[in-house]
This record gives structure tokens, C-alpha cells and sequence, in this order.
């Protein structure tokens, strides 16, 4: 945990540790779990303490509720469904069957002998078919794969400087390190060293040169991640023909332009590459109204697909987007991304006077990259560069 221990539950840890657990081994004592709580899917507050005590003596010095707080484990207010809506109700304080199996497995890490294998296995097949987990059900998904072989740390939230350091550490029948340090009579520090444990290989933060995606490096979640991000970013890196974009430059008046009546696939496409933009240029915002599953209605929005003229990459190839947005009486180019092979090719000379020519003397949205500056310096109108020379450029890909 990240979050210092009040001084006082740390003490009943010390305190109840440094006992021997009278119901170690002692299966016969284990209380069941009760068909009614799998049943119920809560378990109430007065059962919880029960169901601890039955493997573990020592829980008798602990304050739960203040163990769950440091834990964040939430306790919810709960009611018997009534069965006459007019009928009065009696609630009761309860954990989930999932957040109750978290915290058997937090205390199995403190050092306790909670047993929590009980409640896991119930946990786990009521998370079977989601989507979607909490954090306690995924301290379940990952229990039996490191069970024993985890770090438990803690620190006393009170300042204490009055006394020497003592160590006081020892090994539990079930092969725990539990290794305390006091400052003069009072805890201050508490590991737990599962006795499977082994130190993590060490997982450093990554940037993908090729993709820009950040990642883990070492955390095969992060990997899957990366591999995931990099197929769909290498789509318009290195761009393959599109069969409805090479039909559409053949047959269409105007095959580039993305507007409310555009197939979806083509504000699709500008959308993916809106993204890449705001990611190279840090933005806050997307400068895109559509997504991948609706299109950009919005008529002050106008978007170009733009294709690959020199057919590098094949006929129905998009090698890059841009957007343009109509405020008052006047147009401004919001954004223009180009994928990295095709950046100073002619992506954008080519179609510099069409776009003067339908949107006018139109504004170029600031920051610009420093290839952006020397194209409107070199290509631009006289209002164009008048206006640069105000906007210092920024560092960014080359167009």
C-alpha cells in the first residue's frame, strides 16, 4: 500500500503477529461458507469477524473496520428486498463476495492465515463471463498464480523520532519473513515477505519509436498492449491500398473531401489519423467531431483524405488527412498529419491551390511544425506569412 498505516491498527498488527494462531492447522475448526452467503452474493459484518476467527485466533486484536478503510475496501449499506414496497427496511453493513475474498487475500499477504482460496474460488466463478473487472476482482484473477509470493510493506503515520530503531523479525510456521522495526516500544515498519517470493525483473517505461505508443516493458499486459497499438498505427504508417478509396478517386467529383454524406469508412480513416496528430503534438483535444463508430456531421467541418499521389504505396492508398473548420466568414486548416515516408513528397503542395481556391485566404491553426513553417513561407499567401511571423514554430514531425 502507498497510503501510510494509522499507528493504531498497525500496533494490533504487531500485537496480533507476534502471537502464535491457535487455529493454525486446526481444519476441523474452519467454518464453511455458508450456502446463503454464496447465495446472497454479500457478506454482513457480523459474519465477516466469524468467518477470520474460524482459521485465524489472532484477528480478535484487529479493528476490521478500520482494516477495510486502509485497504479501501468499501463496505455498502445493504437491504432484504422487500417484499411490499410501503414496508419498512432494515439495512445492514456489507462487503461484496468479491471485495470480502480481497481482503482475505490482503490479510493472507499482512501475515495472516485467512485461508482466502474459501472465498477466491466463489469470487472467480461469479467474474467468469465479465468484461470488465474491479480491483478486487482482479486481486482474485491473480491470487492463485501468486499466492505466497508477494511483498507486503507498511509505514506508521506518526512521526516518531523518540528512541532508537529496533528490528524485530522472525519466520512463520508458513515460511512468512515478518520483519518489523520499532521505534523505541512502537511499530513503525512492517514487511512481509511471502516465502514463494521472488524479486520482479525489473519494468521499465518504454516509448515505441515507431508508433509512439508508451508501454511497460517486462509487464506482458503492456506487451499485448504495444503489439495491439502498433498493428493499428502501422495501418496508416505504412498505408495499403484501400479497394473503396481506389473506386471512390476513380468515379467521384471530388474523392477526398470527408463530409456528413462520406461513407463512414472515410471519416473512419481521417479520425484514426486526427488521433496520431494530437498524440505527436501533445493536444489536449481531438480536432475531429466524428469517431469510429459515427460520422462528422458537423457543417462548419470539412476533412480530406489525402492519396498517394506518387504511388509509392498503390492506387487507394491514404497517406495522410487534414481539416478544415468555417467560423464567422472565414476557414482555417485545423490540422494536417502526413505518415513519415510520404512528409516532403508534395502531399500538401499538390492540393495547396485547390484549397485557396474553394476556402480562400484561410487561417492556419498554431502551433506549426517547423516543416509546416518553411511550406507556408515558401507556399503561403502574403496574409498566410504575415501572420507566421507572429507564431514562433514548435518542434514536431516533419509534413
Amino acid at each position: 500500500m502507498s497510503r501510510k498505516i494509522s499507528a493504531k491498527l498497525l500496533e494490533q498488527i504487531y500485537q496480533a503477529l507476534s502471537e502464535k494462531n491457535g487455529r493454525f492447522g486446526d481444519l476441523a475448526q474452519y467454518a464453511p461458507l455458508d450456502d446463503t452467503i454464496i447465495a446472497r452474493g454479500w457478506v454482513y459484518n457480523i459474519e465477516l469477524e466469524d468467518l477470520l476467527l474460524a482459521t485465524d485466533s489472532r484477528v480478535a486484536h484487529l479493528d476490521l473496520n478500520r482494516l477495510t478503510e486502509y485497504l479501501e475496501i468499501p463496505w455498502r449499506t445493504v437491504y432484504k428486498r422487500p417484499r411490499y414496497l410501503s414496508a419498512g427496511a432494515v439495512a445492514t453493513n456489507a462487503l461484496t463476495l468479491a471485495d470480502a475474498a480481497c481482503l482475505f487475500v490482503r490479510m493472507e499477504e499482512m501475515g495472516f492465515d485467512s485461508h482466502p482460496d474459501r472465498l477466491v474460488e466463489h469470487g472467480l466463478r461469479a467474474q467468469k463471463d465479465l468484461s470488465h473487472i474491479t480491483d478486487s476482482e482482479w486481486a482474485l484473477l491473480s491470487y492463485p498464480k501468486r499466492r505466497l509470493k508477494e511483498e507486503f510493506s507498511a509505514r506508521s503515520d506518526e512521526q516518531n523520532d523518540d528512541g532508537e530503531w529496533i528490528p524485530r523479525n522472525w519466520k512463520d510456521a508458513v515460511g512468512r519473513r515478518i520483519e518489523f522495526t520499532l521505534m523505541g516500544k512502537q511499530p513503525h515498519l512492517l514487511t512481509v515477505i511471502g516465502p514463494k517470493y521472488r524479486r520482479p525483473a525489473p519494468q521499465v517505461s518504454t516509448v515505441c519509436p515507431t508508433c509512439g505508443c508508451r508501454y511497460t516493458k517486462g509487464d506482458p499486459e503492456g506487451a499485448l498492449f504495444h503489439r495491439s497499438e502498433h498493428a493499428r498505427v502501422m495501418r496508416f504508417m505504412n498505408p495499403r491500398p484501400l479497394a473503396a478509396f481506389g473506386t471512390r478517386l476513380e468515379k467521384h467529383a471530388d474523392p477526398e473531401l470527408v463530409i456528413g454524406d462520406s461513407p463512414i469508412w472515410m471519416h473512419r480513416e481521417v479520425h484514426q489519423r486526427a488521433l496520431q496528430f494530437k498524440r505527436e503534438f501533445q493536444y489536449d483535444f481531438l480536432q475531429w467531431e466524428g469517431s469510429l463508430r459515427k460520422k462528422n456531421l458537423r457543417q462548419e467541418s470539412h476533412g480530406y483524405l489525402l492519396a498517394d499521389h506518387t504511388h509509392t504505396y498503390g492506387p487507394g492508398a491514404a497517406v495522410g488527412a487534414c481539416a478544415f473548420w468555417h467560423e464567422g466568414d472565414k476557414w482555417r486548416m485545423r490540422w494536417i498529419w502526413v505518415c513519415p515516408s510520404m512528409r516532403r513528397s508534395g502531399v500538401l503542395a499538390r492540393r495547396w491551390a485547390e484549397f485557396l481556391q474553394r476556402y480562400g485566404d484561410f487561417e492556419i491553426d498554431t502551433p506549426l511544425s517547423d516543416a509546416m513553417a518553411a511550406f507556408v513561407n515558401k507556399h503561403g499567401t502574403a496574409k498566410q506569412k504575415q501572420y507566421l511571423q507572429a507564431q514562433p514554430p514548435t518542434e514536431s514531425s516533419d509534413l
